[in-house]
């Protein structure tokens, strides 16, 4: 992947968002849907290009799939942008996408 790739991937809060969310513990898509304020449409769009560039995983373990972080370094890129830019990204349930 290219870098310019990996940047726009990471360009949208809710990508962020999801990212920080399964770096704490492996969750599957229902756990986000209920913690983000976005539908389920949207959110299958943002798992598949974090899958597609490699930032996440999906194992299947009984019914559900169990979305977790594959590369923690994500982490790192997202805390070196949060510091520069002055703050961290924020999202709350009342928000609306």
């Amino acid at each position: 992947m290219r870098v310019e790739e990996l940047f726009k991937v990471l360009s949208c809060r809710w990508r962020i968002a999801i990212v920080k969310m399964v770096a704490e513990q492996p969750l599957c898509q229902c756990e986000i849907e209920r913690m983000l304020p976005i539908d389920k449409t949207n959110l299958s769009r943002h798992v598949k290009s974090l899958r597609m560039a490699g930032i996440i995983e999906e194992e299947i373990q009984g019914p559900a799939k169990r979305i977790s972080l594959k590369d923690p370094r994500v982490l790192e890129l997202l805390a070196l942008a949060e510091a520069i830019a002055g703050g961290a990204v924020a999202v709350s349930r009342e928000e609306t996408p």
